[in-house]
């Protein structure tokens, strides 16, 4: 039995996916992680981000279900936006977990399928979220490009009514250059 994660990175915005035997621990770090669970060898996935505990969240397979246990992670585990309350949750591949900024989906996957993993919906079926890195570059670009260009229209203004206003104006009593030629 295997089971596909899919998520976003939450730095990059890029879709990421690890195809792992279960069980699955889950942590910010590989040395406080398992290397075996009840007497099979444990894939680790290390998630680099403070918000995530050294050893977060279990995730073993009974019976063709996926289970996950929060291991009294520091800032706790959400399945569908609400907090994991028991052991062992059953989790289905509609449901998503959120663990610090991250937002996964889980799918089981048999080992006779994995030629097919690319065909499946249920696998296929994650999209990236339209609020990716490169898309909030540009857009952060556009307003830099904005505001400098506003900045150097409003420079523009200011320099040139303070030069309107520092050049001599004729007095109104002056007399006229064409009254002086009779």
């Amino acid at each position: 039995m295997y089971i596909q994660l899919t998520w976003e990175d939450p730095e990059m915005g890029e879709v990421k996916r690890s195809l792992l035997a279960a069980p699955i621990a889950i942590g910010r770090e590989l040395d406080q992680m398992p290397e075996y669970w009840g007497g099979e060898s444990v894939s680790r996935l290390e998630l680099a981000n403070p918000e995530i505990s050294r050893f977060h969240v279990l995730i073993t397979v009974a019976n063709n279900q996926i289970y996950i246990t929060d291991q009294r992670s520091a800032n706790g585990t959400f399945l569908n936006g609400r907090p994991l309350r028991q052991a062992n949750q059953p989790i289905s591949f509609k449901d998503t977990l959120r663990m610090g900024p991250y937002k996964m989906t889980a799918t089981l996957v048999h080992s006779n399928d994995l030629n097919a993993t690319a065909q499946s919906p249920n696998v296929a079926s994650f999209k990236p979220s339209v609020k990716s890195i490169p898309q909030k570059k540009v857009v952060i670009w556009a307003i830099g490009i904005g505001v400098l260009l506003l900045t150097t229209f409003g420079a523009w203004a200011v320099a040139s009514t303070i030069l309107e206003r520092s050049r001599p104006q004729p007095s109104p009593t002056a007399p006229s250059s064409s009254s002086l030629v009779k």
